[in-house]
């Protein structure tokens, strides 16, 4: 008599939406490399963002789409989305729901537990709440992450650091917490570098020095700061060029400022864009203005393709950009600081190279993709057999 097979595990993550983003990296990364022989995977978002047609390309995967699951906060609308995504779960009878980011993290966790979902993991890829915030809307974020982490058999976070606040902000029990460092499919930057071309392609044919960042155009990312240090920069380094790469609600704000500081001729907005791997070694140091910041996808690869960075030391930064030994670091909206830092790897190519190199061997031995879904699908047996 033939042994019957066990069925395969039915795991899915959902998360908001799918612009460029390192959260929605994490989650594709995850659902496009969890072993098929295992567990049988699908995906919930809205159907929305530059990656959506990156996920359609996923094998062997489940496309959910959610037209009411969007980011804003709308009451009708969320109540509505929470609604079907509880029936969903319940007609469906998932084994795993693992949610991405705070709205999903919300409306996903709620929606499973009263579905009666077995297990319930979220990752906190960067908290909701900062401290350049009303005191009470942060008040109220964190007893949300509070009401939440009681709803959840397993939270996730993508640094250290992270961990250790949500750990003293009291969000739950050490022990309901892992740490798993978001990784990095490294293969797409082991490639023939195109310099010269790409050079040529963005006009930048006279050997000028190239400062730049990646990331949305965002409150968040502070697009307006690295802005406002142009023009300390171009004092002593008139030859640099500034690019900045993404999109966002603050691209017309920042490129106003930059045409009222009379830098516009010097930086160029790129919008979003799908050559990463070969724009990021045209940059002679990499800025990141975050005002928070979970880790930050971009300044992880910047610093995998041995980039020098200056960065604020916000969240789980610090704990990828360790000051005078693989980056510099300095505070949110310090201008000065930020002009300085900058300067200082322009001046000093000797330290710009060391701090890079060793920015570089941390990133390559930690940050791989391959070992975060390891360490996920290790989470997620020991897990299943705490049901059995």
């Amino acid at each position: 008599m033939l042994k019957k097979m066990p069925r395969k595990i039915k795991v899915l993550h959902i998360i908001t939406n799918l612009p460029v983003g390192g959260a929605q990296d994490n989650t594709l990364l995850t659902v496009e490399h969890l072993d098929r022989t295992k567990y049988e995977v699908a995906l919930m978002s809205s159907p929305e963002g530059d990656w959506v047609e990156r996920a359609k390309a996923l094998k062997d995967i489940e496309l959910i789409f959610l037209n009411r699951l969007v980011r804003p906060i709308r009451p009708f609308n969320d109540g509505a989305a929470l609604w079907q995504i509880r029936s969903i779960l319940k007609r469906r009878s998932f084994d795993i729901v693992h949610t991405h980011s705070s709205k999903p993290g919300i409306l996903g966790r709620i929606a499973a537990k009263w579905a009666g979902v077995p297990i319930i993991i979220h990752t906190i890829h960067g908290f909701p709440f900062h401290d350049f915030m009303h005191p009470a809307v942060r008040w109220f974020y964190i007893n949300l992450e509070k009401a939440m982490a009681r709803l959840t058999d397993k939270l996730l976070t993508v640094s250290k650091l992270n961990l250790e606040k949500a750990v003293q902000l009291k969000f739950a029990k050490r022990a309901k917490f892992r740490n798993i460092y978001s990784g990095i499919d490294f293969k797409k930057f082991d490639i023939p570098l195109k310099l010269k071309e790409k050079r040529q392609e963005l006009g930048l044919v006279n050997g000028e020095s190239i400062v730049g960042m990646i990331g949305r155009l965002s409150e968040q990312k502070a697009p307006l700061d690295f802005i406002r240090a142009i023009p300390g920069i171009l004092k002593t380094h008139a030859h640099v060029q500034f690019i900045l790469i993404g999109d966002g609600e603050l691209r017309d704000k920042t490129w106003a400022l930059a045409k009222e500081l009379g830098v516009e001729k010097k930086l160029k907005i790129l919008g979003f864009r799908h050559d990463i791997p070969d724009l990021l070694p045209l940059f002679d140091v990499y800025v990141l203005t975050s005002l928070w910041e979970g880790l930050g996808r971009s300044l992880t690869e910047a610093m995998y393709t041995a980039r020098p960075v200056v960065a604020t030391r916000v969240e789980g930064v610090p704990e990828l950009v360790e000051d005078g030994k693989t980056g510099l670091l300095i505070e949110p909206r310090d201008t000065p600081a930020l002009v300085r830092s900058v300067v200082k790897l322009l001046d000093d190519k000797e330290t710009a190279s060391r701090l890079g190199a060793e920015a570089a061997k941390k990133i390559s031995t930690q940050f791989r993709a391959d070992v975060m879904v390891k360490k996920i699908e290790q989470l997620y047996e020991e897990l299943l057999v705490g049901l059995k």
